[in-house]
């Protein structure tokens, strides 16, 4: 009994408005996003264009998870920088400056280009939506959030839905978790980020691989072992 009234405490606590304007929002920005790459062919020989078009689909979570908060006064104590700024920063910077190196200046921006893609993504899923369904028990909310998550990703023809759906379980999970544990929204982009850039076959070679392996090392030590808080006397 003490069960089933902590689960309806959890469920009235969420706000359901706010999650329906949050997705139709997300959901109608990248429908017109799809759109608009279908009328103009020249976005995908483009560079700049196809940034500006990525930047444009990432940008429907982040918006919609404003406009949300601001209409329905919802808050949420995940932030950019969480819980260390220097740590959320280096998170970001240092993985630009290892691939700007290994593989040129271009390869640099892309990487920060993609940690950009990835942030207004996970302001959206982890940032808003995740934040409020946290008091449901992990596994609802790691569900709850996959399956809306996989639903947003409208061309589903392009993707084995076999493959992609576990692949997005997976990550509601694991960045959920980074959310849950440090707060920081650059992190959770910086761990989205990384995977759309491994998309491009850079593991294949093994100095990116190395980098890519040393990348993630360098997070976890960082985040989940390096303490310079100031002790107190």
């Amino acid at each position: 009994m003490d069960f089933i009234l902590k689960q309806n405490l959890s469920y009235k606590n969420i706000h359901i408005g706010a999650i329906a304007t949050f997705y139709i929002i997300a959901l109608l920005v990248r429908l017109i996003s799809l759109h608009v790459a279908d009328k103009c062919p020249a976005i995908e020989t483009n560079y700049a264009f196809q940034v500006s078009a990525a930047l444009v689909t990432g940008l429907g979570p982040a918006l919609g998870a404003l406009v949300a908060m601001f209409l329905f006064k919802r808050k949420t104590e995940y932030t950019l920088i969480g819980k260390s700024a220097w740590k959320s920063i280096t998170t970001i910077v240092i993985p630009c400056i290892v691939f700007g190196i290994i593989g040129g200046w271009n390869l640099g921006v892309t990487c920060f280009w993609a940690f950009a893609y990835g942030l207004l993504e996970e302001y959206g899923w982890r940032g808003f939506l995740q934040y409020e369904l946290r008091n449901l028990p992990v596994w609802q909310y790691v569900l709850i959030i996959t399956v809306m998550w996989f639903l947003w990703h409208l061309d589903l023809n392009q993707r084995s839905v076999l493959t992609f759906f576990p692949l997005l379980l997976f990550a509601s999970w694991g960045i959920g978790k980074v959310a849950t544990d440090t707060h920081s929204l650059l992190f959770c982009a910086a761990f989205h980020g990384i995977v759309n850039f491994s998309k491009h076959g850079l593991l294949s070679d093994t100095p990116y691989f190395v980098a890519f392996i040393g990348i993630i090392a360098f997070w976890i030590i960082t985040w989940y072992f390096v303490d310079i808080t100031p002790k107190q006397h």
